[in-house]
């Protein structure tokens, strides 16, 4: 060890020193546990991850990987991929991951744009990036985990600052594109880990199930808080509502999180009403309004069950509000729209287009989260992080309590006849029909009011239900400019790996539909 490593190991901030640390403090506990949909299942302990981790970064150091240059991973959650992910942050470079749901064109872009030194991938030969990458950089992640029990593979001692890029998040494209976020280990350990601790919204003590796909920020954001506080991470390939439940029962799961249309499925399964659940002891949810429904059937079968309502973004390393409730009378003035209160390390104002403070606006916030900046991209980083704010792009209410109302993004702001409409208003007010099951709301181009208000509206199965009766609630629970001009009766709804509706494909498709 030279003395500059030393110095820089002796108070540094970094994510893959927490994984080391457990494996010191917690040798025999359960890591990461494996679960896949055929059946099959693998657990790693702390110390068995580590070594395989710790065996995986010396091959690749040996081969030539650079401190500061990249790997990308491809595939399923799964013991491999987390295992790559620490092995390139001990060699000091930096981790992104390829959406294996993503067609060629798109997978080229990320690698052209990321320029990796090496891909990784469980099974490489046939996994859909093969013939997008040279061989040599192709790299096939093994099994590790028996071979790496042993303490023969010590630590990596290389330098690693923690103002350097840990990982690389790729937004999901609603614009052109997908951006870059560069989010470096101080961004997690200064803020985003340590809030997840003092709110609780994640114990040393849990066994949390992750369903989100790795290549999300909640997903990677996931590893990296449940590793470094030491709890037990189960992860699933696969979403499958009778899976989980199954996993649910047999792991003994005590904390999970994923979108309101996950857990409607969830409680839709036939499985549902005879599986064990008596484990759980919070829900977490985000990324589109829940339904009471779905809330009021699960509390039923787990009594006592805490929920977190979660807002976060790539460009805050998944840090935001949270806002903990047990009974629907707990949220603030009954608005399912809650996103909770601002977590310790975030500073928080609500401002209009001219930086006024207003009650409803767009979220500006500052936090030791904040990204490094977009990769290859400064005027968007400047853009985005101008007057020292991180400009979200999120139309929210704040009240007195500092409690937060998410309204919409702000480019799904519908501007109809010079009006402004939040479209999660009026899916909530839609939501209240009977025999609707899900709705999106929307913005066409229109002649007369510039853009019209669009409800894609699926209902329930075998119940039929009117566009009429759909406008006709509308109009008695909200202003008239806010009642859609044209509702579509559907049977499903698009949306990506996590179950987030994908307005932009429904925007296109009724665009010219009248």
């Amino acid at each position: 060890m030279t003395g500059v490593d030393g110095e820089n190991q002796l108070r540094r901030a970094v994510i893959s020193d927490m994984l080391r640390r457990n494996a010191q403090r917690q040798p025999s506990k359960p890591a990461v546990i494996e679960r896949n949909a055929d059946g099959s299942r693998r657990e790693v302990s702390y110390r068995e991850l580590n070594n395989y981790v710790n065996m995986l970064a010396r091959r690749w150091a040996a081969d030539g990987l650079e401190p500061r240059s990249v790997v990308a991973g491809i595939g399923k959650n799964g013991i491999d991929l987390i295992a790559a992910y620490f092995a390139t942050m001990k060699c000091g470079a930096s981790f992104t991951m390829l959406n294996h749901a993503h067609t060629v064109d798109e997978l080229r872009y990320q690698l052209s744009h990321a320029r990796p030194s090496i891909v990784v991938a469980r099974n490489a030969a046939q996994s859909p990036i093969a013939g997008l990458v040279d061989g040599p950089s192709l790299v096939s992640l093994e099994n590790g985990v028996g071979e790496s029990s042993q303490d023969v593979f010590a630590e990596l001692e290389t330098t690693i600052e923690e103002e350097w890029t840990a990982a690389i998040v790729y937004t999901s494209g609603t614009e052109s594109h997908p951006k870059g976020v560069e989010l470096t280990h101080r961004n997690f350990m200064i803020a985003t880990t340590p809030a997840w601790s003092y709110e609780g919204y994640l114990r040393n003590s849990d066994r949390f199930l992750l369903l989100a796909p790795i290549h999300t920020m909640a997903g990677i954001g996931t590893v990296t808080n449940a590793l470094s506080i030491g709890a037990t991470l189960v992860v699933l390939d696969t979403t499958d509502a009778d899976v989980v439940l199954a996993t649910i029962e047999e792991e003994r799961i005590s904390n999970m999180s994923q979108t309101p249309t996950f857990y409607r499925r969830m409680v839709e399964s036939q499985r549902f009403a005879n599986t064990d659940l008596s484990s759980l002891e919070q829900c977490h949810t985000y990324g589109g309004l829940n339904q009471v429904g779905v809330f009021e059937a699960l509390v039923a079968k787990v009594p006592g069950l805490w929920w977190a309502t979660y807002w976060g973004q790539s460009e805050l390393s998944q840090l935001g509000s949270i806002g903990w409730f047990r009974s629907l009378t707990d949220i603030p003035g009954g608005d399912l729209r809650w996103i909770g209160v601002p977590t310790p390390h975030l500073e928080v104002r609500v401002v209009d287009e001219d930086f006024n403070d207003v009650e409803v606006g767009e979220m500006i916030v500052r936090s030791p989260a904040v990204m490094k900046g977009y990769r290859d991209n400064p005027e968007r980083t400047a853009d985005t992080l101008r007057g020292g704010w991180l400009h979200t792009g999120d139309i929210v209410r704040r009240d007195e309590e500092m409690n937060l109302f998410f309204y919409d993004r702000k480019k799904d702001v519908i501007k109809t006849g010079g009006m402004n409409v939040s479209s999660l208003e009026v899916e909530q007010a839609i939501l209240e029909v009977s025999g609707v099951l899900e709705v999106a709301v929307f913005g066409c181009v229109d002649d007369v009011w510039s853009e019209a208000v669009v409800a894609c509206v699926v209902p329930k199965p075998g119940v039929i239900v009117e566009g009429t009766t759909v406008i006709a609630h509308c109009k008695s629970r909200l202003a008239g400019y806010k009642v859609p001009k044209r509702v579509h009766l559907v049977e499903s709804l698009p949306k990506d790996l996590q179950g987030k509706i994908r307005k932009r494909v429904l925007r296109d498709e009724y665009e010219s539909v009248r």
